[in-house]
């Protein structure tokens, strides 16, 4: 129950703050997935990264833990929408690279990407 209110604060606050499209200048973050949600009232997927997971098993975390190993380790979220999401095929495990010219208010921090790259499995 935490986690799917936790959720729905984070997209009600991704939406208030609005997503930027044409950015003057782009950020990179590149992160292994460890965690997929899709959200409960629209077609969004929340995909939670962390930079590295050399020497963590992160399979056996819970939602909780994992949220916790973003704070402590540079993780981010990124908001992607269910085409975007089926088109790059994303499942755990896969490295992307999201480039973002905002950041939502949370921690970890969700990412407001205008565009998301696999760059390996």
């Amino acid at each position: 129950m935490k986690r799917v209110l936790f959720l729905i604060i984070l997209v009600v606050i991704l939406v208030a703050c609005g997503q930027q499209n044409n950015c003057s200048s782009e950020e990179r973050h590149e992160g292994v997935i460890v965690n997929i949600e899709k959200a409960t009232f629209n077609e969004e997927y929340i995909i939670l990264t962390l930079p590295s997971v050399e020497n963590l098993n992160f399979l056996d975390k819970t939602g909780d833990e994992l949220i916790k190993l973003a704070q402590e380790n540079d993780g981010a979220y990124y908001r992607l929408s269910q085409e975007e999401y089926e088109e790059l095929g994303l499942e755990i495990g896969k490295r992307i690279v999201g480039y973002y010219c905002g950041v939502g208010e949370s921690n970890p921090p969700v990412l407001l990407t205008d565009k998301v790259e696999v760059i390996s499995q």
